[in-house]
Order: structure tokens, then C-alpha cells, then sequence
């Protein structure tokens, strides 16, 4: 049986001369919305950059007419904007192109978004964040960040975290124009049967759109948990079942809320999958497939929602080190999970959950946390 990947082969190769593409025999239906109060009109599907390495599936997503890239400066060492500013290249100025630094100081902030700029081929970021903040970032950043607005680097401020609804006041009293959230079907909202403490992320949406901020969702696909042994379909067969991604994506875009996405697409396969999934409104077929999937990912999955904070005699930082497990086997990004897992000081990256007699944690939405922990130790320490 083809793979997907062999039936994409004949329209999608590269031809011999560059890097330009010919479009999909059926061009994907694209829809947009606009990014709160910046006006910037963006598709429905964006196009997460980390971990692509082939350029030709950058210029493939441009041919099917996606206009919003994101990235970040620490993704492959730096590597990441590098692939994305040379698949850009003239086009650069057709997109909307966002990038972020996870660095908690000025000097070392200053330095990284004039790198950022070099690598993407670029004078100026659309939208430049803080990124990965689960706290307020220092004064001194947020200055530096108006800054490098007046100066003409960066178009508008965003700031991005996993913890929205622990930072909600913050956000809305600091001048940002985007923010970058984690939205999916497992953390789901109050109106919906996918749901754990939810209406708290009712809340933050909707005092979002009432300060005009614009709002990009990552963590769509929940892990990205397809399980052991999953087929990778030709895609004909994709079309004719469940399949757990569409689904999610279809219902992170039910909300207006939510103005695009960030999705890392690896691959051709994956690119045509993600844009193909919009063609359809979210369906009761698509609530049996995601209850299912629900069920399956419960005990893998962390929805980040604080409850184990604080709760480890060890002082682990629970969510963030299944977290770094979610990258490597949800992803399939080793080299992710292990790169972040590496930056805990070392008394915690020596922790070894097998060595307590109970662990203190339990997790109220049924992951397995010092199952999951432990396989983090053993994968990454």
C-alpha cells in the first residue's frame, strides 16, 4: 500500500531548479479572521515552524496560500528561524511572521531578537513575544519590548505562557496586542463535554476579546498522541475515518475567540492534513472521535492546570517535566523533551521518582504522574 507520502510524491516534488512548489490539484479552502485589535488578517491555520527542517514543506504551505509563520529563537538552537527565513525569502513581506525568546534577562533579550532578525532575513517581526512565561516578566523586559517597538523592530508586542488563567490581570493591564495560549479539547471550555475546571478558560477568552488582544492557540492537538503502532495512512484512507487531529482542530476553531493557530507541521502529510480539515464544520461525529481520544490520552496528557504545584516533596516541577515528556512522545521530538528537560538545575534532573516510597501527587484530571515522571527520568536523566 502507497504511504501518503509517496501518493503527495508526484505532485508535491521539488523541481530540479529551486524551491518553488506546484499548488495541490485542489487548492485547500482557506478562511481568516482577524487578529483582535492589530487588524492583521491571518488564516484560520498557522503554520508552527519548530522542528522543520524541509524547506520545500515551508514553501508548499506558501503555495497553498497560509500567511501566518511562527517560531522562536530557541527552537534547534537558533537553526529553526534559520530554515524559515531562507524558505521566506522574497515572500517574507506577503506573511505575517511571528517569533519569541524564553530568556529572562535584557542583555542576553536585546542580543537574541537582533539575532532572530538576522536569521529570518528580515528588518522587522510582525509580532515579537515574551515567551513561555508562567509568571510576570521583569519590568526591565517589558521595557525593552516597547522599545524595540519604537525602534521599528518588532510591529506588535505578544507574550505567551501555559498558564493563562494565573497571569490573567497581569495580561490585561500590560499593553500586548497578542497572546499565545494553549487551547484544546482536553482542556476544553465549560460549554462543552471536554472539560476539566474550564470556565476558568471561558473567562480569560473572553476578558481577551474585551481588551481586543488577539489570541493564538497552540497545544491544539493535545499531545499529539496518535499511539503505539498507528498507521500512516495513504490519504484517501485519512478521509475515511476518525481521526483524532481533524477533529481537534476543527474544535479548537469553533470558537471566534480564537484567531489562529500555531501547528507544527513536519512534512507534506501533515500540512495537506491540517488544511484539508477546515473543509468541514465540527461534527457529532467529531465528539464521538474526541470523547475517544479523551479516554485514551487521560493518563498521558497534562492540561497545566496548576493543581500539582507545589505538591512534590521532591520539588519537581510536575507540569513542566510532562510537558517535556508530551514533546518527545506525543511528538515525536526527542531532541525537544530532552533540550527543555536539561534545563532544570541538576538537583531535579537527579530526582528519581522510583525512589519514593508514594508519590505525593495526584493528578484530578487521571494522568499517571509518577508513572509518567518516571519514564521522563529514564528518557531524558
Amino acid at each position: 500500500m502507497a504511504s501518503r507520502r509517496s501518493f503527495l510524491a508526484a505532485a508535491l516534488a521539488l523541481p530540479a531548479g529551486g524551491l518553488a512548489t506546484s499548488p495541490p490539484a485542489k487548492a485547500p479552502v482557506l478562511r481568516y479572521r482577524v487578529l483582535g485589535k492589530t487588524g492583521l488578517k491571518v488564516t484560520e491555520v498557522g503554520f508552527g515552524a519548530e522542528g522543520v527542517s524541509d524547506l520545500s514543506v515551508i514553501r508548499q504551505a506558501l503555495d497553498m496560500g497560509v500567511n501566518f509563520f511562527d517560531t522562536a529563537h530557541a527552537y534547534q538552537g537558533g537553526n529553526n528561524e534559520r530554515v524559515l527565513g531562507a524558505a521566506l525569502g522574497a515572500d517574507r513581506k506577503k506573511i505575517i511572521l511571528s517569533s519569541r525568546s524564553y530568556v529572562k534577562d535584557r542583555k542576553t533579550l536585546e542580543a537574541e531578537l537582533d539575532l532572530s532578525l538576522r536569521e529570518l532575513k528580515t528588518d522587522y517581526l510582525d509580532i515579537w513575544y515574551l515567551g513561555a512565561h508562567d509568571a510576570a516578566p521583569a519590568d526591565d523586559l517589558l521595557a525593552f519590548q516597547a522599545a524595540a517597538r519604537r525602534a521599528g523592530k518588532i510591529r506588535f508586542s505578544g507574550f505567551s505562557t501555559h498558564k493563562p488563567w494565573v497571569l490573567l490581570d497581569f495580561i490585561k493591564r500590560t499593553r500586548f496586542d497578542v497572546v499565545m495560549i494553549p487551547y484544546n479539547f482536553a482542556i476544553g471550555s465549560a460549554r462543552d463535554p471536554f472539560h476539566m475546571d474550564a470556565t476558568r478558560l471561558d473567562t480569560v477568552l473572553e476578558a481577551f476579546g474585551k481588551a481586543g488582544l488577539g489570541v493564538v492557540a497552540i497545544k491544539v492537538m493535545a499531545g499529539g498522541y496518535r499511539g503505539p503502532g498507528a498507521p500512516k495512512d495513504t490519504l484517501e484512507e485519512l478521509h475515511k475515518r476518525p481521526n483524532a487531529f481533524v477533529s481537534a482542530l476543527r474544535w479548537a476553531l469553533r470558537s471566534p475567540q480564537i484567531h489562529t493557530t500555531s501547528i507544527s507541521m513536519h512534512d507534506r502529510d501533515q500540512l495537506e492534513e491540517n488544511m484539508r480539515a477546515t473543509e468541514a464544520p465540527f461534527s457529532s461525529a467529531d465528539e464521538k472521535t474526541l470523547a475517544a481520544q479523551l479516554e485514551r490520552i487521560r493518563p498521558l496528557y497534562c492540561r497545566m492546570c496548576t493543581q500539582c504545584d507545589g505538591k512534590c516533596t521532591q520539588g519537581l516541577p510536575v507540569a513542566d517535566v510532562l510537558r517535556f515528556l508530551m514533546y518527545a512522545d506525543g511528538y515525536r521530538r526527542f531532541d525537544v523533551g530532552y533540550q527543555r528537560f536539561q534545563t532544570l538545575p541538576a538537583k531535579l534532573r537527579a530526582v528519581r521518582c522510583e525512589d519514593c516510597g508514594q508519590c505525593s501527587v495526584v493528578c484530578p484530571n487521571g494522568v499517571a504522574v509518577r508513572e509518567r515522571l518516571t519514564a521522563a527520568q529514564r528518557m531524558f536523566a
